[in-house]
């Protein structure tokens, strides 16, 4: 991948990934159901590699001691979780402008999955 972009609902946040991610990490874990209403599917990358602008309409929530979570402020996306003292940023798949050829490696917190859905065996 030579390049990653994408944006928020109302495009006041838009980011661009330079750099290798590490496939997409879908999320079950009960936070992530309470700010997206269902589990998220995230890209892994670099902090080095993440460029943002538009950062006057970002605002970071600590959802805890180890990671924030990046909204817009205009339209309300949940678009950004990063890790406080890691090298991780994580990026909600549905703010990517383009996600052809990109697959989920794993899934994560399976045991706070809802009942209400099904996950593939395969990730």
């Amino acid at each position: 991948m030579n390049e990653l972009t994408g944006q928020c609902m109302c495009g006041a946040v838009t980011f661009k990934v330079t750099g290798e991610g590490t496939g997409i990490v879908s999320c079950h874990c009960k936070e992530c159901q309470q700010l997206h209403g269902n589990y998220n599917p995230m890209w892994v990358v670099n902090k080095e590699d993440f460029t943002v602008r538009g950062e006057d309409s970002l605002e970071w929530y600590n959802s805890s001691e180890e990671k924030s979570r990046g909204f817009c402020k205009k339209c309300g996306a949940a678009m950004f979780m990063r890790q406080e003292t890691g090298p991780k940023m994580l990026i909600s798949v549905g703010c990517i402008d383009d996600t052809v050829g990109m697959e989920n490696i794993k899934n994560v917190f399976t045991q706070d999955a809802g009942t209400y859905y099904v996950m593939s065996e395969e990730s």
